[in-house]
């Protein structure tokens, strides 16, 4: 199932299909290790909700929200 990256919960994982974002904001993710293919997990969120902490290549990336809608990524289990 594809979900956007800011629908997935708390401790699940999934593996990133698209980065549907402009071009530079592609580039500094995709420099950070979020790449097509790539396993991404859900680790916790902030007090207010927006940004949510990741793990991807065993690097922490903290993404707002607004950021995170636009990452389509493939859940196996939810």
């Amino acid at each position: 199932m594809v979900k956007c990256l800011d629908q997935i919960k708390i401790g699940n994982r999934g593996t990133i299909q698209a980065i549907n974002t402009d071009h530079v904001t592609k580039e500094r993710l995709e420099s950070l290790g979020l790449i097509k293919g790539v396993e991404i997990e859900v680790v916790r969120k902030s007090p207010l909700g927006s940004p949510k902490i990741y793990r991807c290549l065993n690097t922490l990336v903290a993404l707002r929200n607004d950021i995170s809608k636009q990452i389509q990524v493939e859940v196996s289990h939810e």
